[in-house]
């Protein structure tokens, strides 16, 4: 009969699988994964600090709404960027079987 794992260690199985399942999406291995989201995470603590001390704010939640804002801007550019591109092959794709 099979022992009873920990909540801490379902816990650490699922994020273990989550990870899993964003490196597949992403293709890349869990070990860049890892390495990536350490230079992200580096890069967004930078940032925060940086614009903490332009604003003289204490506390990160203060600009949290203007980073959000702006991340929610710069991912409707890059879908809408990525829809363009999608919808230009589609139509060479309809062009090339309509010409063939």
């Amino acid at each position: 009969m099979g022992t009873a794992l920990s909540q801490a260690e379902r816990a650490r199985r699922r994020q273990f699988a989550i990870d899993g399942r964003a490196a597949a999406a992403l293709g890349v291995t869990m070990e860049t994964l890892a390495t990536s989201r350490k230079t992200a995470i580096e890069n967004w603590t930078s940032l925060i600090r940086a614009r903490m001390d332009e604003c003289g704010a204490i506390d990160p939640l203060e600009i949290l709404p203007e980073i959000l804002t702006r991340l929610e801007e710069h991912a409707v550019g890059e879908a809408r960027a990525a829809a363009r591109a999608a919808a230009r092959e589609e139509v060479q794709r309809l062009l090339r079987k309509v010409m063939t």
